[in-house]
């Protein structure tokens, strides 16, 4: 019965919208005494009927029927009364009906205003899930455009546009600083049409759905955007006038009484009486009989300034809060108006807390968490998961703070997969550390440590983890054409670095000395000049574009966070632990992980301040600006360390039986050498415990993962690539004597230690040592590089999908600074051994400084012997660091010397001949010749190696005639391995 009343309305309907085609607004009496019947079966009555019609006329008749139905869409989705979410039902399903009737070249027009039609019922559907209808919406309005171009349709194109505008503005999916920028680019070109003296109306809509878009702008200063809004607002409202157009006039009124609330210039009291009174305007159109749905709108936004009103009697200001957000809670329903009802209930929480009203307050952001779902809206779920669970933290009610920020960390993860650029990502991430550090703590406070080192490991170096995740999807070598273009790109511009570089040490007439690996170097801490930094920004905006590429960044993959268990599974003996290391605002704890138990040490009253300020800020800058002074000051500064990490009290309480540590750093903590960390008189943290660094668990279950390669291993070595470092070719030579290296494998000098060549030997090998320059770029890390003999390697080309190398299994970086880097504030350590390891290595050692030359290699020989004996990574850095620091001059004069003399003695006597050669091929040249020129660079730069060996003789020497040479942690302690043992 009642489907049948409503066929007879639908027929009615109907024959009204074929008659009253220019008024449509005269079949609203009919609607008004039917409004009951426009349900949701009306929808389905809609759908049959039209079908059962459809199938009974002729093909010819079909366009009419569609006509009709968008007429018919048109006038049940403009109709005020009734339920909306209703009546845009019955217009969505009208507009799809009519949508697939209107195909061929000749309905193109029809079929694209359809689209459009059915973009704009999307954005404003109630019913569904608001991130998907707003994503159709953009899928319509952007179909619309393949048809509706600016020639042919230009009213039409800039309405699309001016929706656009809209959609991204509100749209929840996606990178949000994105979607603005892209919702004001489409406003921007939708005014090229909707002028404001063609289109008044139009550019008035725009300027208003722009200042929108502008308050919550997240790009740019917050401030500016502020006014702009204002700005865009009060341009709406010069032609929005409560004559000529009151209901749009209220609707700015009500925005800017937002952007006004908002406002950080001007007089801060003065700019809520502002708001108070725009949304007091806005109500006297705004009734609650006439337009109850933007009635309450107004009165949660009145609720707002309320709540932040300077003027008058606070308590008095928070009951007109309570009493206007009760009235909007009037008309905003869970089930009919879901999304405004829950912000009623978040703002509502707001103002409880404010009473201190705590369960109240509780009560209503628990409501509010109904709705705002990490995945549905996670913007908002953020602010009242943390609302929750700050409220809950601040009162000791551990148990609802990890609910609260549970549901804050998921959306936080939602916002940074939906984000389509790794800055972005960073930057989500950055910005919501405190709710991961909170939930860590309220974790602890709870007695549930297995979900606090959970939450400890969701929160750091996840643009590391985003990073492996993607380089092992290209282990197989597959690689889009679209990625190899941005490649070759990427290439080309670093061979124009290296270019810059090798022009900027020659007209400064530098060498080697300054770029790494001797006593004397430091990490870089900026460009060369303007132009290396011009390209490296060049070389940046690529690697973004790449990484939008990239199957993980895209959303297609998501990497799982991991849980204790899993981190536990990763202990191969029991007499293994990992320590993971996490800073607070107050305290430092450290989570001591073993196969089958976790405990903690809390290091209380050591915050991020004051671990920073008095250790770690010190530790760095020393190094970077007063190394002498850094050396000086290591023990003091190691001891310190040590002490307020409380490292005795953590080995006798949580340490027993334990021989291997796995340290997984915080922040600065990245940058000390724990081995080097004294425990008692004559003993170091070193000396009782072999220690592994990763960045994270989830990184070294990415090492764990990765295939077995063969028993049988490959050696390759890339030594002195830059000629400069007399002990880096004595130092390939002993380790390529001990394993019979040949020399094919092997990469001397600057000629064969090419770029290229180094490629394609990494290819090739298991093992992979490299002895020559390296640099760190502390303020772009991405930067940091391996010199080579014509050219660098960067840490972004390691990072690229170019550079895979998943058969390796050690690499030994033997040279300056290629473990040290800054941690960035969501702890991602980007250095060249952490490279390595996204390149697809098992294992790297790395250095935490710039090392000496001779110390290093006897380091390497050390390591080396003790590795072919048949002992593991660790046991053999160990017992390298312990035979070079115990080292005696007595015993480096009996061993040592005299190998070491007659090979500086070579290697003096061919550069020598070198010399003289490039001398005698200089001088038959005009000294103002470009050949003259070429030789004199040569003569000058075996000049300067000459000089180098006479230095390496003289350090020799000076090393021999001391007690113990290589006693001070500064020559031993800098080489660490990351990965596997």
């Amino acid at each position: 019965m009642q489907d049948a009343i409503r066929e007879i309305l639908l027929i009615q309907l109907f024959e009204g919208v074929l008659k009253k085609q220019e008024n449509f607004q005269e079949l609203y009496p009919l609607l008004e005494a039917n409004k009951h019947n426009l349900d949701e079966r009306f929808a389905t009555v809609l759908r049959f009927k039209t079908e059962a019609m459809l199938s009974e006329v002729p093909p010819e008749y079909a366009k009419d029927i569609a006509t009709s139905l968008i007429g018919l869409s048109l006038l049940i989705k403009e109709f005020r009364h009734g339920k909306e979410a209703n009546n845009l039902e019955i217009a969505i399903t009208g507009y799809e009906i009519a949508s697939k009737i209107l195909t061929g070249e000749a309905l193109k027009e029809a079929w694209g205003m359809c689209q459009f039609m059915l973009g704009n019922a999307y954005h404003r559907r109630i019913k569904g899930e608001q991130a998907e209808n707003l994503e159709q919406s953009l899928s319509y309005l952007h179909n619309a455009l393949k048809v509706c171009n600016h020639e042919q349709f230009p009213e039409l194109w800039a309405e699309i546009y001016s929706n656009l505008a809209i959609v991204y503005g509100y749209r929840i999916r996606g990178d949000q600083v994105e979607n603005a920028e892209l919702a004001i680019k489409a406003g921007e070109v939708a005014m090229q049409v909707l002028t404001r003296d063609q289109s008044p109306e139009g550019w008035g809509k725009i300027q208003n759905n722009l200042g929108i878009v502008y308050r919550d702008r997240l790009a740019g200063d917050k401030a500016e955007n502020l006014e702009k809004a204002i700005a865009c607002y009060q341009n709406a409202l010069s032609i929005r006038t409560r004559e000529d157009f009151p209901e749009l006039w209220a609707q700015t009124q009500m925005n800017l009484a937002s952007a006004y609330r908002h406002r950080l210039r001007g007089d801060a009291a003065e700019n809520v009486e502002i708001a108070i009174a725009a949304n007091q305007s806005a109500l006297q159109v705004y009734t609650k009989a006439a337009f109850p749905i933007n009635w309450a709108e107004v009165h949660m936004n009145l609720a707002n300034a309320y709540l932040h009103r300077i003027h008058g009697d606070r308590s008095e200001n928070l009951e007109k809060a309570i009493v206007a957000h009760q009235s909007a809670l009037q008309v905003f329903t869970k089930d009919e108006s879901p999304r405004q009802w829950a912000m009623t209930q978040m703002n509502l929480g707001n103002v409880f807390l404010e009473q201190e009203q705590i369960e109240a307050a509780i009560t209503s952001y628990r409501s509010a968490l109904k709705i705002f779902t990490p995945t549905a809206f996670p913007n908002e779920c953020l602010k009242v998961g943390q609302n929750l669970g700050n409220t809950a933290f601040d009162i000791g009610d551990w148990a609802e703070a990890i609910r609260g920020y549970s549901v804050a960390i998921e959306a936080v993860e939602t916002s940074r997969i939906w984000a389509s650029s790794e800055s972005r990502r960073q930057e989500i991430l950055a910005d919501s550390l405190h709710v991961y550090k909170n939930m860590v703590q309220a974790c602890i406070n709870n007695k549930q440590l297995n979900k606090g080192i959970e939450y400890v490991e969701r929160s750091r170096s996840k643009r590391l983890v985003d990073l492996m995740a993607s380089n092992d999807l290209y282990s197989d070598g597959e690689i889009s054409t679209e990625i190899q273009q941005y490649l070759q790109d990427f290439e080309a511009i670093q061979r124009q670095i290296d270019n810059e570089i090798r022009h900027y040490y020659n007209s400064n007439n530098l060498d080697g000395n300054n770029l790494g690996k001797s006593p004397h170097s430091r990490a870089d801490i900026e460009a060369y000049n303007e132009t290396i930094a011009d390209l490296e920004a060049e070389k940046q905006q690529i690697w973004e574009q790449m990484r939008r590429l990239d199957p993980v960044l895209a959303g297609q993959i998501k990497v799982s966070p991991m849980n204790l268990s899993s981190i536990q599974q990763l202990i191969k003996v029991p007499t293994t632990a990992i320590l993971s290391f996490y800073t607070t605002s107050n305290d430092t704890h450290i989570f001591i992980i073993r196969q089958n138990q976790i405990t903690l040490h809390t290091c209380t009253e050591l915050g991020f301040e004051t671990l920073q300020s008095s250790i770690l800020t010190p530790w760095l800058e020393q190094y970077v600006h007063h190394k002498d002074t850094w050396k000086e000051q290591f023990s003091f500064l190691t001891a310190e360390l040590a002490k307020v990490l409380e490292f005795n009290d953590l080995i006798a309480q949580h340490l027993k039986n334990i021989d291997e540590l796995i340290l997984v750093p915080h922040l600065a903590l990245h940058q000390i050498p724990f081995a080097a960390l004294p425990i008692a008189e004559t003993q170091y943290l070193g000396d009782k415990f072999l220690i592994r660094y990763v960045p994270s668990c989830q990184i070294l279950e990415f090492c764990h993962n990765r295939p077995s390669v063969s028993s049988l291993m490959n050696y390759g070595i890339v030594e002195d690539a830059t000629e400069d470092l007399p002990y880096a070719s004595w130092e390939g030579e002993q380790v390529a004597n001990l394993y019979d290296i040949s020399d094919n494998q092997r990469l001397k000098g600057s000629q064969e230690a090419s770029v290229s060549n180094y490629r394609q030997l990494i290819q090739k090998v298991q093992v992979i040592h490299s002895s020559h320059h390296a640099r760190s770029r502390l303020d772009n890390p991405l930067e940091s590089v391996l010199i080579l003999g014509d050219g660098c390697i960067t840490l972004s080309q390691l990072l690229t999908p170019s550079w895979r190398t998943p058969q390796l299994e050690d690499v030994f970086l033997s040279c300056c600074e290629t473990g040290l880097g800054v941690a960035e504030i969501t702890d991602d350590i980007l250095t060249l051994s952490t490279g390595f390891l996204c390149a697809g290595a098992k294992s790297v050692i790395s250095t935490l400084w710039a090392v000496d030359d001779l110390a290093t290699a006897l380091f390497s020989l050390f390591y080396y012997q003790s590795r072919h004996q048949g002992n593991k990574r660790l046991q053999s850095i160990r017992q390298a660091q312990f035979e070079l620091r115990t080292l005696t001059g007595e015993t480096l004069t009996t061993i040592y010397k005299s190998k070491l003399s007659s090979f500086l003695k070579q290697k003096l006597k061919e550069t020598e001949t070198q010399r003289k050669k490039t001398q005698e091929e200089r001088d038959i040249h005009p000294q103002n010749s470009q050949m003259y020129q070429q030789r004199n660079e040569e003569y000058k730069k075996y000049a300067k190696i000459g000089n180098r060996i006479y230095d390496a003789k003289k350090h020799l020497e000076s090393f021999c005639g001391e007690f113990k040479p290589f006693s001070h942690p500064y020559y031993w302690a800098a080489f660490t391995c990351s990965g596997l043992n």
